[in-house]
């Protein structure tokens, strides 16, 4: 016990504050270089969170199985420019609930940066590295609050240096921009006291609690994900503020996150004539949801949207609503999915427990070797190249290829890699037919080595047919252990019709393959652009791309390779393999985790509940309530800034007390010597 004690002291006073400015007589002077201490770090983490931002971008690190999802908003978002319809971006159906899918808030920042800068798809990427980039800084301001500074920037290096934030804020999607406003209203809840210096709050000024009701409400606009976050930030009210005041604090910060959210309400009532806060599609998410767990499809859940729609048809004897999931009774339809999802959950409250666990396990796990299937490789993200990448337009115009091979030539001097694969040049010799193993992502078949020039941006047009299964070819280094680029063998477009939801619309291609008859496909071009890096050769790889229940064939015909130029910024050479080694080591379910949860126990042993409370808030709230849903990554990215804040405290405490142990055997050492 005693032992227990005195860790709690050291940790208590190890974390503490600085004593407050006005606890000498040059207090002004203090403030004044305590805030240059603090201004500095924000400009240091908002500069390296950019950098890692802008070689994420270059390395084109982002999905296009999200590519349906952004259209639609690059449409609604068209649409608000065009016709001034700025709160009602879809001129609608009838009976069509299309509208109510997504809150209108993202439509609408689209269209204001198209806007001000013209409609640049780069300009909005660039708008949302800023947005990520100033979040960081935030977190340094949040954690600056309670903790000493060091921990702030700690914790803003964990998010600078984060591949996940990272990779999703180049998605042109709301979810890494609602972080942004939730930080900030966490932050006015922390300033919402007059001492700084202790998390006491015992002197919470309404005016900032209000401000963080605004923002919360202001999540909402871009992801109705937040919409009950209101209300357990209200609950810990009683936690953070002395007594006397504390309902009219909770009630005024519930107030204004619900006047900001209001207009969407009004609007939906007055269009809809339902009762709707924010939008709809909880019913499937929830359905699809409880599929996503329910191997044996026991409960008869429809996995995916086209399934969902074979559902409604079944469920209410109406063969219309095959249409489309939102057509056709859009609010009627999903209010009965929900319904159906319930009778589950009350027939089977432990199985759905469990599931909820699952679920908010998964959404505090990192990188991870193994595949652990759809929708939870989506923790999984690609870290920076070590090298620099394609920074061409990739369009080949009139250049003449460098390098070409004709089917013949292709299996004359290729080679089967899969032992059960199989090969077969058509009669007239036009096309090159490759039949691969039972593997889920095997390779199958590879090339000949094909002659490159050393750090130069290349095209390879290939031509190809998806006979059956998935298939994927790949630009890979000489010895396969590098993939340089990548194409999915299937239609030429496969952008779902905009009637598919968030579910559908970012699954996976392994999923997207399997919608249509793939026989009935024709050859389509697909262009590969890839950086040669430091090689002199590569090798064109045809691969399995998940397993499926046919075996994966394919047909492709004449390659030719295209050389665009000498590949740019050759410059980030040197900071390349500091950056990525970081991701790759750190930023993994088996070490992040542990500093997670020890930074938590820490500050609990120190009596740091409140700075706790505060810390936890948001990732509670997601790991509760969004785990009865079908839940992606993207969906989640805001606990993560909260999170690396307790293992930047882990970091902090290890640092000091290896540093105590030196500096103690340096003393030790001095004594002896003497």
């Amino acid at each position: 016990m005693r032992a227990f004690d005195r860790a709690s002291s050291w940790l208590s006073e190890l974390l503490e504050l600085t004593p407050p400015p006005d606890a000498d007589r040059s207090s002004s002077a203090r403030r004044t270089r305590l805030r240059a201490r603090l201004a500095i770090a924000c400009s240091i983490i908002f500069l390296i969170a950019a950098g890692v931002r802008l070689l994420h971008w270059q390395d084109g690190n982002q999905t296009r199985s999200t590519e349906s999802l952004s259209h639609r908003y690059l449409v609604q978002a068209g649409q608000v420019l065009s016709d001034g319809f700025t709160f009602f971006p879809d001129s609608g159906e009838p009976g069509s609930a299309k509208m109510l899918i997504h809150p209108p808030g993202y439509s609408i920042f689209v269209a204001a940066i198209f806007a001000a800068f013209g409609k640049s798809e780069g300009a909005l990427t660039l708008t949302q590295i800023i947005a990520d980039s100033a979040a960081a800084a935030i977190v340094v301001l949040i954690a600056a609050e309670v903790f000493p500074l060091a921990v702030g920037v700690l914790a803003g290096l964990l998010i600078a240096f984060s591949p996940h934030l990272a990779h999703y804020s180049l998605f042109l999607l709301p979810d890494s921009l609602t972080a942004l406003p939730l930080l900030i209203a966490l932050y006015l809840i922390v300033r919402a006291g007059k001492r700084p210096t202790n998390f006491s709050l015992s002197r919470p000024r309404l005016r900032y609690l209000i401000s963080a009701g605004f923002f919360l409400g202001l999540s909402c606009w871009l992801r109705s994900n937040a919409l009950l976050l209101p209300i357990f930030a209200a609950l810990a009210i009683p936690f953070l503020f002395k007594p006397g005041k504390r309902l009219r604090y909770s009630l005024a910060l519930v107030a204004a996150a619900m006047i900001t959210i209001l207009p969407i309400t009004i609007r939906n009532w007055t269009v809809f004539h339902h009762f709707i806060p924010l939008s709809i599609g909880s019913g499937i998410t929830l359905i699809e949801g409880i599929a996503d767990y329910d191997k044996e499809n026991r409960f008869g859940m429809p996995l995916t949207d086209s399934d969902v729609e074979a559902k409604d048809v079944e469920w209410h004897n109406r063969p219309d609503y095959a249409s489309g999931l939102w057509k056709i009774d859009g609010i009627k339809r999903d209010r009965y999915r929900f319904s159906r999802g319930l009778d589950v959950i009350r027939s089977n409250p432990m199985w759905f427990g469990g599931v909820m666990i699952r679920r908010a396990t998964f959404m505090v796990s990192y990188n991870s070797e193994a595949s652990r299937g759809w929708p939870f490789d989506t923790a999984n993200v690609p870290v920076i190249a070590a090298e620099p990448s394609f920074g061409h337009d990739a369009t080949i115009a009139a250049a003449q290829p460098v390098w070409e091979a004709s089917p013949e030539k292709l299996i004359a001097y290729g080679n089967r890699i899969a032992s059960q694969s199989e090969t077969q040049l058509s009669k007239a010799g036009q096309t090159l037919t490759i039949a691969g193993d039972a593997s889920g992502f095997g390779d199958q078949f590879a090339s000949g080595l094909v002659a490159v020039d050393r750090y130069s941006d290349y095209v390879l047009r290939l031509p190809g047919r998806l006979v059956q299964g998935k298939v994927a070819a790949k630009l890979m280094s000489s010895d396969r252990r590098i993939t340089l680029g990548s194409a999915f063998i299937a239609e030429a477009d496969q952008r779902d019709d905009d009637e598919r939801d968030d579910r559908s619309d970012a699954a996976s291609p392994d999923t997207a393959s399997e919608v249509n008859d793939a026989r009935a496909r024709t050859m389509t071009i697909f262009d590969m652009p890839f950086a040669s890096g430091n090689r002199t050769e590569v090798l064109l790889v045809i691969a399995n791309n998940g397993a499926s229940a046919a075996r994966a064939t394919s047909e492709i015909g004449q390659v030719r390779l295209y050389k665009i130029g000498a590949t740019p910024n050759q410059w980030t050479r040197v900071v390349r393999p500091v950056i990525r080694t970081i991701e790759r080591r750190l930023f993994v379910t088996s070490r992040m985790l542990p500093l997670v949860l020890i930074g938590a126990g820490l500050l609990a042993i120190a009596g740091r509940g409140k700075a706790l409370l505060v810390l936890l808030l948001v990732p509670a709230y997601y790991m509760t309530v969004q785990s009865a849903f079908h839940t992606e990554y993207r969906y989640i990215l805001a606990i993560h800034y909260f999170l690396f804040v307790t293992a930047a405290v882990t970091l902090y405490c290890a640092g000091k007390l290896i540093w105590q142990a030196i500096s103690e055997s340096r003393r030790v050492f001095g004594q002896l010597q003497t």
